[in-house]
């Protein structure tokens, strides 16, 4: 486990399958994560194989003093080449895709130390070359960027993502 301002990020784990359900189903995550409502098997289908170290895609869920309200999942830019070299530009690097889930911690700022303990996370489990830490936003998903920016996250250029526009930001701890 990671800590940053008592902020614990850990391992996705399949008991937390109906948590995801939940959060994934809340109205603030409609425009920029999940478009669509989910059942809790669609849920459990498409995130409990991700459980496993041999997923590419590695999730986690940050609590604060014990309490889950957030989800990060993170990946080798390199592991995901029509991602990475394709549609960022970068075979090197880790992205993120990150989520406040629980409604009730919306707006008091948790976001930026999330963000920053998992990358204390992932530091130790990735080489050098790829602590350049990648997240991607819409534009108009300011309240994200802000977060990523507060979280030391710096725009670095425009990109195309299922036809929509996207910005870049990266931390760079290399």
């Amino acid at each position: 486990m990671s800590e940053v301002q008592s902020i614990t990020v850990r391992s996705l784990a399949v008991s937390d399958m109906p948590l995801l359900h939940g959060w994934l189903n809340q109205p603030h995550l409609r425009p920029f994560y999940e478009r669509e409502p989910s059942t809790l098997e669609q849920v459990t289908e498409r995130y409990a194989c991700r459980v496993s170290s041999d997923h590419p895609t590695h999730c986690l869920i940050a609590e604060q003093e014990g309490a889950p309200f957030g989800y990060l999942q993170w990946y080798l830019n390199q592991s995901f080449p029509d991602y990475g070299r394709g549609t960022i530009g970068l075979t090197a690097g880790v992205s993120f895709d990150y989520y406040i889930g629980d409604p009730a911690v919306l707006g008091q700022r948790l976001g930026p130390a999330m963000l920053t303990a998992a990358i204390d996370y992932v530091i130790p489990l990735v080489s050098s070359k790829d602590r350049l830490f990648c997240v991607g936003h819409r534009p108009e998903n300011t309240s994200a960027i802000r977060c990523s920016q507060r979280a030391g996250f710096r725009y670095l250029k425009n990109f195309i993502e299922d036809e929509l526009p996207h910005q870049l930001y990266v931390r760079d701890e290399r």
